[in-house]
């Protein structure tokens, strides 16, 4: 658990007028296999295409079929009517979840769901991944069943992953901050998904031992600025984007675990962090920390993926 008692800084001057970043358009990929977390998904990625004036292109991966030997030693591909029942589990979802959905595009692509998914968000030129998250057990990993974080670990868009719990827009967002340059695109990308009067946190973990170097990037920040002066600094540059109430938060630990305990102490809506694949600074963030938040999927998940600008 936390040894330092985390502080909130509350930043309530230097807001401008009108809060909301311009968006002109947004391509919004939803990628939904009926369960649960991607209703929820479906319903967030509804608020989003309100708030952006876009329709979401929704996309359903069927899993390749299993195969068998017949007698003989020939492959027979059995595929029973998953696909028929997958569509039509699909159609009732967004239904129930936007009325709006029935003008919505659709596909339905087959094989490995994430590598399908990334695809197609590639080929449309997706500004935004939107999909369901759920914990994922040891069977889940041995089987490589990990679809949203296979997702985040190769798209080359941000990607937000919704659980069950989150079904509108996100009104207090919580973001790993390391003052790199991913986790800096992470922060700026968070307040076009906060919702109006809501609030954002940025997070700081200092993990026990952490080097003193200051030659990683973003270690170059905190030991030249200090903490307080780098935060400072990224705050004011944020109230000039947005309207919403915006705290500072230090915490000492495991970053995984502090991150954890604090969206569930802060009853936080949305997680989101900025992925460095190859980052001296923390090791690969998408490796260790967005993977552990992933599997444990106790909070949704935003992820911008290395050198995406937000």
């Amino acid at each position: 658990m936390s040894a330092f008692v985390p502080t909130t800084q509350p930043m309530d001057d230097a807001r401008p007028t009108d809060a909301r970043p311009l968006t002109l358009h947004r391509e919004l990929l939803l990628a939904t296999d009926a369960s649960a977390a991607a209703s929820a998904a479906t319903r967030v990625a509804a608020a989003l295409a309100a708030r952006w004036s876009t329709t979401p292109h929704v996309c359903t991966v069927i899993p390749s079929p299993p195969t068998a030997m017949d007698p003989t030693g020939i492959s027979i591909a059995y595929a029973p009517s998953i696909a028929e029942e997958m569509q039509r589990a699909v159609t009732d979802q967004l239904a129930s979840c936007c009325a709006e959905s029935s003008g919505w595009s659709r596909e339905t692509g087959s094989g490995a769901p994430a590598s399908e998914i990334v695809r197609i968000a590639d080929t449309r030129g997706s500004d935004l991944i939107a999909l369901g998250l759920r914990p994922h057990a040891f069977f889940d990993r041995l089987f490589r069943d990990e679809t949203a974080l296979s997702v985040m670990r190769h798209a080359s868009m941000p990607v937000l992953a919704v659980t069950p719990l989150l079904t509108r827009l996100p009104r207090r967002i919580a973001v790993a901050i390391d003052f790199s340059r991913a986790s800096i695109a992470a922060a700026r990308a968070a307040l076009t998904l906060i919702d109006d009067g809501g609030s954002l946190m940025l997070v700081y973990v200092e993990p026990p031992g952490e080097p003193r170097s200051p030659s990683p990037e973003g270690f170059t920040t905190i030991y030249t600025q200090g903490v307080t002066a780098a935060f400072t600094r990224l705050r004011l540059e944020l109230a000039s984007r947005t309207n919403a109430r915006i705290e500072t938060v230090v915490l000492r630990g495991g970053v995984a675990a502090e991150l954890q305990s604090f969206a569930y102490r802060a009853e936080v809506d949305l997680l989101a962090v900025g992925s460095q694949r190859h980052s001296i600074a923390r090791q690969a963030f998408v490796g260790s920390v967005t993977s552990a938040l992933a599997r444990a999927a106790t909070t949704s998940l935003f992820v911008i993926p290395p050198g995406r600008r937000a």
